[in-house]
Formats: C-alpha cells, sequence, structure tokens
C-alpha cells in the first residue's frame, strides 16, 4: 500500500470531512438589489491625509511599480474579493460561488460599476484576470487558475487542480477592458494612463502632482471619512520614516523584507504578511532522510527566542506551514511548542540510536553524526543573526552546525542548484495559503523531500495527503498532526511588517499586507480639513 494510505489509517479519521470543504452557492448577506452605488462612498466628515508617491512611476497595476506606489493601488483599484486581516476572502465585487471539482464559479453583484460610471461585466473580469497572469506582480497567486471564461453575470475559473481555498487568488485588480496601456513604447512610465478601476478613489489630476478624491460609484456599503488623499512625491525607498516624521506624508508601511528597522517616533502597527521563514533540508543529506533527526530538529528550535531576537520581534512564532493568523488555523492545536523541548528532542534522538558523542563532540549513532552546513542570506541581518541562534540551539544536543553566509545572488544560485544541506529561507505564500512549492523539485524553494518507503516505492513526503487537503478530502487539522510527525521542512516564523503612521491620525488604524489601508474610511484625523 502507498506510504500516503498508510500514513492517513495512522493519523487520520478518514471519516471527518474537512470544515473548509467547497462550498455550494455561497452567499454575500449584501447582495445589491441592482441599483448603482452613486455617492455611496460620501463623507460623513471630510478629512484628508497625505501620502507618499514615488518619483517618475506609475500606478497601472499591471507594470512593474515601485513599492510606494504597489501601496496606493488598492485605493483605486478593488477586486472581486479582498483579504481580511485573518488572511480570510470576503466578497466584494460578487455576490455569490461555487467551487466544485476544479471549477470556481463566482456570480458578478448587480450594478456594480467602474469610476467612469460604466457596468462591471464578466467580459472586464476575464480581461483583468489575464492582464493579471502576465503580470510579474499577480502571476504567482494566479498559478493554479489555469483560465477564465465569462458566462452572462458569471465568470467560471479553471483550475489546474482541487483548491477549496482558490476564492482567495481572486483580489487582481478589477479594470475595464482595453484600457490598460500595452503598446507604451517609448512613453516614459510616469506617463503612462492607468487604466479605469472600481476602487474607493480615483485619480484627480496627473502624477504626481495628482491628488486621490472618492470616487463616487464605489461599489462598497462603507462611508469614506477621508474624502482627499493629497500626493507627496519621493525619490526612493530611503529615509521614508524620517519623511514621515518631519510631517511629509501621514503613513508608509514598511515590510521589513531588507531585514533592517529603525524606531521611529510616531504611531505604530504591525501587520502580520504572509512570508513564511523556514529551514529547508537536503534529502541528498543522510541524517535528514530520517524522521526521527527531522523531529528532533524542529523539536529542539526555540522559535520565540529567534522571534524575539533574530527578527527583533517582528514575526510570529510558527511550527505548522500555515501562518497562525490564518482563520481556518483558529481552532488547531499544535504539539511543538514555541519554545525548545531539550528533553523531548533528546528522546526523539536516543530512542533513534544517537546515544553517543563522538571525539569531535558530535552526537553519533553508530553509522552517522548530526552535523551538517546552514545556509543563509548575508544580506539580510534578521536572517543572519537566526541562523545564529539556530546553530546555538542545536548545539545544546550537541548537533554541529556550520554557518554557510552568500550574499543574495549566490544564495539563490546554491538554493536553486540544491547545492546545500540545510538553508534558511522565506516565501511569501498567496492568500489561498497553498503549500505546494514546498513540495517541488525545481523553483522556489526546491527543498522537496523525496524518499523510499517501506515497499521500496518513492514519495515525497506529505505532499500526497497535501492533494487531499486541497480537494477536501483530508480535514486541514489531521494534515497539521501529520506535518508535525513527518516534518518535510521545518518552519520557523511567519514575518511581520509594520505600519508607520503620523500621530494626527487619531483612530485605530489597521492595514493588512494585501491592502495597507484596509480601514480608511474609518481613520479620523486631527487639524485636517475640519477634522478633530
Amino acid at each position: 500500500m502507498k506510504k500516503n494510505l498508510r500514513l492517513i489509517s495512522i493519523f487520520i479519521a478518514a471519516s471527518v470531512m474537512f470544515s473548509l470543504c467547497a462550498c455550494s452557492d455561497k452567499t454575500d448577506s449584501d447582495v445589491d438589489n441592482g441599483q448603482n452605488n452613486l455617492n455611496s462612498s460620501a463623507p460623513a466628515v471630510s478629512y484628508s491625509v497625505t501620502l507618499p508617491v514615488a518619483h517618475n512611476d506609475t500606478v497601472d497595476p499591471f507594470k512593474d511599480i515601485s513599492s510606494v506606489n504597489r501601496a496606493l493601488v488598492p485605493l483605486l483599484y478593488d477586486g472581486l474579493v479582498r483579504i481580511d486581516n485573518s488572511f480570510t476572502a470576503q466578497l466584494l465585487l460578487i455576490s455569490n460561488y461555487t467551487n466544485e471539482d476544479k471549477t470556481l464559479t463566482v456570480t458578478l453583484k448587480g450594478g456594480i460599476r467602474f469610476s467612469d460610471g460604466s457596468p462591471i461585466t464578466a467580459d472586464d473580469v476575464v480581461y483583468s484576470f489575464n492582464q493579471s497572469k502576465r503580470s510579474d506582480y499577480y502571476s504567482a497567486r494566479l498559478s493554479g487558475i489555469a483560465s477564465a471564461t465569462a458566462n452572462g453575470n458569471s465568470v467560471e475559473f479553471k483550475l489546474n487542480s482541487a483548491d477549496i481555498n482558490a476564492l482567495a487568488c481572486l483580489d487582481f485588480p478589477i479594470v475595464k477592458t482595453d484600457t490598460v496601456q500595452t503598446l507604451y513604447g517609448s512613453t516614459k512610465i510616469y506617463d503612462i494612463v492607468p487604466p479605469v478601476g472600481a476602487g474607493r478613489y480615483v485619480i484627480n489630476g496627473k502624477l504626481p502632482t495628482a491628488t486621490l478624491v472618492t470616487n463616487a460609484y464605489c461599489n462598497r456599503d462603507e462611508i469614506l471619512n477621508v474624502d482627499t488623499i493629497m500626493l507627496f512625491e519621493v525619490n526612493n525607498s530611503e529615509g521614508m520614516s524620517y519623511g514621515l516624521q518631519i510631517g511629509n506624508y501621514d503613513y508608509w508601511y514598511n515590510d521589513l523584507s531588507d531585514g533592517k528597522y529603525t524606531r521611529v517616533n510616531a504611531g505604530l502597527g504591525v501587520v502580520p504578511t504572509n512570508s513564511l521563514i523556514y529551514l529547508g533540508l537536503n534529502d541528498e543529506k543522510s541524517i535528514f532522510t530520517e524522521n526521527a533527526v527531522r523531529r528532533a530538529l524542529s523539536t529542539l528550535i526555540d522559535r520565540n527566542e529567534i522571534v524575539s531576537q533574530g527578527f527583533q520581534g517582528h514575526a510570529t512564532p510558527s511550527a505548522l506551514p500555515f501562518n497562525p493568523a490564518w482563520s481556518a488555523m483558529k481552532n488547531i492545536s499544535v504539539a511543538t511548542k514555541p519554545e525548545a523541548d531539550i528533553d523531548g528532542a533528546k528522546a526523539i534522538l536516543e530512542q533513534a540510536g544517537y546515544t553517543s558523542i563522538n571525539h569531535y563532540g558530535y552526537r553519533c549513532s553508530t553509522t552517522q553524526s548530526l552535523t551538517c552546513n546552514l545556509t543563509v542570506c548575508k544580506d539580510n541581518e534578521f536572517k543572519v543573526a537566526a541562523a545564529r541562534q539556530i546553530k546555538d540551539q542545536l548545539a545544546k544536543l550537541n548537533f554541529n552546525v556550520r554557518i554557510i553566509e552568500l550574499p543574495y545572488k549566490d544564495y539563490v544560485k546554491v538554493i536553486n542548484a540544491g547545492d546545500y544541506e540545510m538553508y534558511l529561507g522565506e516565501i511569501m505564500l498567496p492568500a489561498n495559503m497553498k503549500i505546494t512549492p514546498f513540495f517541488s523539485s525545481s523553483g522556489e524553494p526546491n527543498c522537496a523531500l523525496r524518499l523510499v518507503d517501506e515497499n521500496g516505492l518513492n514519495f515525497t513526503v506529505c505532499y500526497d495527503e497535501y492533494l487531499t487537503v486541497l480537494s477536501g478530502e483530508l480535514p486541514l487539522a489531521d494534515f497539521c498532526r501529520l506535518f508535525e510527525y513527518e516534518v518535510p521542512f521545518v518552519p520557523v516564523c511567519y514575518r511581520n511588517g509594520v505600519e508607520i503612521y503620523s500621530r494626527d491620525i487619531t483612530s485605530q488604524v489597521k492595514g493588512t499586507c494585501y491592502d495597507n489601508f484596509y480601514n480608511i474610511g474609518s481613520w479620523q484625523v486631527k487639524n485636517k480639513n475640519g477634522g478633530k
């Protein structure tokens, strides 16, 4: 019998169905009644804020634009859904959906319009999907969707494989057909006219001197207290926190992907990202073919310490591959604790025969010793600090680690070639939390563990079981228990970003990594256009 079926019989109650399984005819409780939403976003209070805009750049969402301008995109363009702070898809431009087998079908709300007043049609959605699939920024999250077809007021998305969480991938910008400027030739990027969207705001004027004003045809029910957004031009992302502190603008999001953080005198908020920090293991390193070694390694890592010291508190520990902030993880218990369990790890190793310490000081069995290289990108201070902590933590049980620090280009080359024993990596997962890249032997992250079962058959650790999760046949909780036992790779933490904002903003600021201005509608600002 195949290993996946054997493991499922050991760990899984097969009769239990996944609580997040594919739904049939899901509906939004606030389905549009067919009326357009003209002036629905008129502000109850007239506030204004100032946001940064990049020099010589566009806000066309399908172009390769700066992170500064990328942050403005969700203000100007709505998707079919939006992702909340629990990484859950909330219906936005659609009223209901079905997700069965390899087909995700959505039905548009009635009366929805673009910012120019024209109706949003299923053909516009297909056009927007195709633009997104061709763009660098959205292509990864849409890689699991093969095509989109309009059918009346509905759109049918064909999936490459079953995915019960595919709805979360539909936050790509919906734009009016034929408004994306593609043949711009020698046109400067800042002269590219952005496509017509359906967001909360529209551009009034020409970048970078334009302002953003409320969209009279906004399709949301929310009231926008901030009715005017002024733009302040910046040349690059350097010195952004200083620009905020001296009052040039009111908000800036730093995803901390560069591994650096400087404290600022301003309002601060934590923004969970979907960037997983993990240890990739090479199956050609014999110690990692042993399940006991992998489990002991995961048990011995002190994730709390790595988060608080290595990442300076800007991360959330996780021994599982799924974001702890994800709503689907709410009631799932985790056996592996965020702090190190030295006694537990020692017991696992000793039971597997690692009972001796050799003359080098390495823990060993009768056939091999626990020693390996750990490759890390030297350009990221957080990760270098974390790698050194991991080395020290494993040394507590005489597991020897030699750190190899490489510049980014060399690091990527080594990982892609599989020329490593263990490495500290990072991957941004899509909002549907799909971890299938971990089971591929090419591309990122290239750390699939391929072993041989008791019948001499090759298998990829946890892959078959994960496919049954995506199809809705296996409960997520059961897969998590299986993952903790098998440990095909070692999750460490999910990195957080920070939102930095002016103290003139007196209300709660709550952004997400997908929409920094998630709750801008409820912002309150003092000394701004008649505000507090």
